[in-house]
């Protein structure tokens, strides 16, 4: 008879309180949390307690380096104790009671609530503001704003092109499955509408699944979320496809210079050389290293491939283009370092006209490379982008 008085005596008093427009009520007396015990968990007696879970992702952060997925957003779980209705009071006073910030932590710390977490947290973070609201009949919602780091083995042999397949989990520390029975509940029980996703990635499938799990001969109940993230193309062929064409294509230009001008050939060359290998750098920086080659490193590898063989050619016909002029100089004049002889104050031409043998064949291996030189970089590009893309 004691709860069902104290009951009535506060309705009563609220009753009252509305009446004079203030309201003053010990919500301790109300949840009768003197005979209650948060160390039980619901319906104890009768079978397992069902948890609704549903979830909304605000941001991911895919951190490459690590190899780690950084999760935020909100966890709502929902389920019945009867052991904290109050259905003795009126509804339209008190339909439900929140307990929220500090001032409801205390009570709030008192109620029994659900222990699931991320089972595979690579760095455990604890949860920034809750917000529990109970109703009259019992009915418990617990709103919780999470953060979860958890690993990600990503698929690094088709990087930056494939996706990855990364899955949180969530499952109970200590309860087995016959104890507590969480479920996602809601269409859809994860909402990720509005999420933030790291630069150059997007988020393009979300699957959520329940599962029974064994340990030790024992069942448990996780809640899997199964995310596939995917680098975006074009952000990748804006930062490494484009230059590394660039500079492939500005080392192809060097076999349309004449070759008298070598200094002008090999600083193109050069200059091409240079800028494709702090692109090859620059591109895989932020992965870790990994055991399969990367599809990154198998274009830029390439790519300067392709500029230092024209680097070699470059060398290979200023070394064919004048040897009979290099071998009179040497009989003639030693110290003489200039690419043309000098007779009477007069520069002599008629041996850089007639050529020889090796002048002939410098222009007919820079003729060759004008067209085996793109026709190899288009069959490879035909190729690679086959396998990987």
């Amino acid at each position: 008879m004691a709860p069902s008085v104290t009951i009535m005596c506060l309705t009563l008093l609220l009753t009252w309180a509305r009446v004079e427009g203030k309201i003053e009520v010990n919500l301790q007396d109300i949840l009768r949390l003197n005979e209650y015990d948060g160390a039980l968990r619901p319906q104890s007696q009768s079978g397992s307690t069902r948890v609704n879970v549903s979830m909304v992702i605000h941001s991911i952060l895919v951190d490459e380096t690590r190899q780690v997925l950084e999760v935020s957003g909100m966890l709502m779980q929902e389920w019945d104790d009867p052991s904290l209705s109050f259905l003795g009071t009126s509804e339209d006073l008190l339909p439900s009671i929140t307990l929220a910030g500090p001032a409801g932590a205390a009570i709030r710390n008192q109620v029994w609530c659900p222990d699931l977490t991320a089972g595979q947290q690579a760095r455990p973070r604890g949860q920034d503001a809750e917000f529990l609201r109970i109703s009259r009949h019992g009915h418990v919602s617990w709103s919780q704003r999470v953060h979860y780091d958890f690993p990600c083995k990503l698929d690094l042999s088709s990087y930056p092109l494939s996706e990855h397949k990364c899955t949180l989990i969530l499952t109970s520390l200590g309860y087995e499955q016959s104890e507590l029975d969480p479920a996602w509940q809601g269409n859809p029980p994860l909402d990720y509408k509005k999420v933030v996703l790291s630069h150059g990635y997007k988020l393009t499938r979300v699957v959520t699944v329940a599962e029974t799990i064994y340990y030790l001969r024992r069942a448990r109940r996780e809640l899997h979320v199964e995310m596939t993230v995917s680098p975006r193309s074009g952000w990748a062929i804006k930062h490494t496809v484009i230059p590394m064409l660039a500079t492939v294509t500005t080392a192809y230009l060097t076999f349309f210079i004449n070759i008298r001008g070598a200094c002008a050939r090999m600083l193109t060359v050069m200059l091409s050389m240079v800028t494709a290998a702090i692109f090859h750098e620059s591109a895989y920086s932020k992965v870790p290293p990994a055991h399969e080659t990367m599809a990154i490193e198998v274009f830029t590898g390439t790519c300067l491939t392709f500029i230092f063989i024209a680097a070699v050619e470059t060398v290979v016909v200023e070394v064919l283009s004048f040897p009979q002029a290099k071998g009179r100089r040497s009989a003639t004049s030693p110290r003489n370092s200039f690419a043309l002889e000098v007779r009477d104050h007069k520069p002599d031409f008629t041996e850089d006209r007639s050529g020889g043998r090796g002048h002939v064949a410098a222009l007919w291996l820079d003729r060759c490379f004008r067209v085996l030189y793109p026709a190899g970089f288009l069959a490879f590009n035909a190729v690679y982008w086959v396998i990987y893309a």
